[in-house]
């Protein structure tokens, strides 16, 4: 990645700081996007099995089961958006990750010590670590800001560690099936964590963000924000709310935030829905007397790609943010990624799903860099979190669909998730579409630019001004 190994050299409290916050990140910030491991749990326990009125199977399936899961995991993803927001309004990092790791915490206590035939605390429990692990997210980014011109190396690697933070769900899935530990054990031994964390974020987190040309220095043990000019940095005074709302109801800031949050929910619906449609698929398989599918296993494979193979794309982030700026490029391939998955997506079979996984899981981590390195490169620091929040805030809202569609697929399709892939595709093709030719107006303007630029620096081709001098008309004039 770019400069990103160099931008270590000589930054050792930054770099101290980022190794903290990425091994926090992974136990933290999108561990709600785990969902696919921690449903196989949440079923060997029983949760919602009554909704299929029996006591007896845990494992027992229904719709009304199926959507009241869903509906704890459409919380979680909604409010880790939302999160954001509340996050954007603080103007302390610190304050803000303080808290949303407290919210974190309390949620895995709460799933600790629930009883398995709880209604509320699942949904509760879940919601508070959507909206922890987001509190805890947004105020990371402000850190790239130490590390010059590897800001968008620094942010794609914190992206890539919330995306890889789907497999803390995943470990504990394993240590649930594989070593035996109760699922009170290992949920409270997370929030135990988590507490850990907050201590060691209250030490060394500063309260100030840095801004862009700062740096953070270790004194007095405690980390201090230094700005471009070696001062200390003082805390920055909010945006003026007339500002914001211009920005936001601009043109450009609302396309932007209709693809990001189109985006966004392609990858929600496929994460939330994935188990039922595993389930509409093996009904299609067994009417065509065709083998079935393992659902633990996809869904265990899901969520693995998710968390790993998407990591491979931040070098090729980091180059293409590097050699083709950030405001066209990322969005084009972003909206090409979209497109390949769903398209998979529609194929019947076994091996389409393994190419939807890898693809989906690049997409992800894609749109998501493509996201925050927009917004932290098109605007100044003291506006980004607002912003960031009211993106989110869209995003939010289309994740909270996800329920109501999933109970309209079962119970008026008959299960079947033909029509909203359908729509899905058709709507990502649209974007990828506005993608391309807002690439092409953007290569247009920079060579009309370009062409403006050169005939500026031209020789003047005035037919009134002055005929230039030469040599010999100098000497002439000497002899006069």
């Amino acid at each position: 990645m770019p400069n990103l190994v160099e931008a270590f050299k000589g930054r050792g409290a930054a770099c101290g700081l980022f190794a903290f916050t990425i091994w926090q990140s992974f136990f933290t910030t999108g561990i709600v996007y785990g969902w696919p491991a921690l449903l196989l749990v949440l079923k060997k326990e029983g949760v919602y099995a009554n909704k299929c009125g029996s006591d007896v199977d845990p494992e027992v399936e229904c719709n009304a089961r199926s959507v009241a899961l869903n509906l704890v995991f459409t919380l979680g993803a909604m409010t880790n958006i939302l999160g954001g927001v509340c996050a954007g309004w603080f103007g302390s990092p610190k304050v803000a990750m303080m808290i949303g790791l407290t919210l974190v915490a309390t949620g895995s206590f709460l799933f600790g010590l629930a009883d398995a035939s709880s209604q509320i605390v699942w949904p509760i429990g879940y919601l508070l670590m959507g909206v922890g692990g987001g509190m805890t997210h947004l105020p990371t980014f402000c850190l790239g800001n130490a590390f010059g011109s590897a800001k968008g190396g620094i942010i794609a690697c914190f992206v890539g560690c919330f995306c890889a933070s789907t497999l803390t769900f995943q470990i504990m899935y394993l240590l649930y099936m594989d070593v035996g530990l109760a699922r009170r054990t290992i949920f409270l031994l997370h929030g135990c964590l988590e507490c850990l964390h907050l201590c060691i974020t209250t030490w060394l987190w500063p309260h100030t963000p840095v801004k862009p040309g700062g740096s953070l220095v270790f004194k007095k043990c405690k980390m201090e924000v230094v700005s471009a000019d070696n001062s200390t940095s003082a805390p920055m005074k909010p945006a003026p709310i007339g500002t914001i709302l211009k920005i936001a109801s601009s043109r450009g800031f609302l396309c932007f935030i209709v693809f990001h949050t189109s985006q966004l929910w392609f990858n929600r619906c496929v994460m939330g829905w994935l188990d039922a449609e595993l389930k509409w698929r093996n009904e299609n398989a067994l009417d065509a007397g065709s083998p079935t599918l393992d659902r633990g296993h996809h869904l265990s494979t899901f969520t693995m790609t998710q968390a790993t193979i998407g990591l491979t794309v931040i070098p090729v982030f980091g180059v293409v943010v590097a050699k083709w700026g950030h405001n066209a490029v990322p969005f084009l391939i972003t909206g090409v990624l979209s497109v390949i998955w769903l398209t998979f997506f529609m194929i019947p079979g076994e091996w389409p799903l393994y190419v939807v996984y890898v693809f989906c899981s690049w997409h992800r981590q894609f749109f998501f860099s493509t996201f925050f390195n927009y917004l932290a490169s098109e605007f100044p620091a003291h506006i980004f979190p607002k912003l960031t929040g009211l993106a989110n805030f869209g995003a939010g809202l289309a994740s909270g669909t996800q329920t109501p569609l999933l109970q309209l697929t079962l119970n008026e399709f008959g299960g079947d998730f033909l029509p909203l892939n359908t729509f899905m595709l058709c709507w990502a093709t649209f974007l990828a579409t506005a993608a391309i030719v807002h690439f092409v107006q953007v290569k247009r303007k920079k060579i009309e630019d370009s062409v403006s630029d050169n005939s500026d620096t031209s020789p003047s081709t005035d037919l009134h001004a002055p005929p230039k001098k030469t040599a010999e008309d100098n000497n002439n004039n000497n002899n006069n």
